[in-house]
């Protein structure tokens, strides 16, 4: 496997306030982009959300309490 990517990540610290003051909890579904040198993170609204692909795993999903299917409700 020399030579090949897989998935690279980097683990960056946010300050536990300011994500608080975004509205951002432990339990928030967040979304991320990037553009003209910015990093935006942002938390999922639930009408956001419809666009989620579920992977079947509810026990681990953090949309189970807004899924209609969700097995763990």
């Amino acid at each position: 496997m020399q030579g090949k990517k897989v998935n690279e990540y980097l683990l960056l610290s946010i300050p536990l306030d300011m994500l608080e003051e975004a509205g951002i909890s432990e339990e928030s579904v967040i979304q991320m982009s990037a553009a003209g040198g910015k990093i935006l993170i942002e938390a999922v609204s639930r009408d956001d959300a419809e666009d989620f692909v579920c992977d079947g795993d509810c026990e681990s999903c953090p949309c189970s309490e807004y899924c209609e299917e969700s097995e763990v409700n």
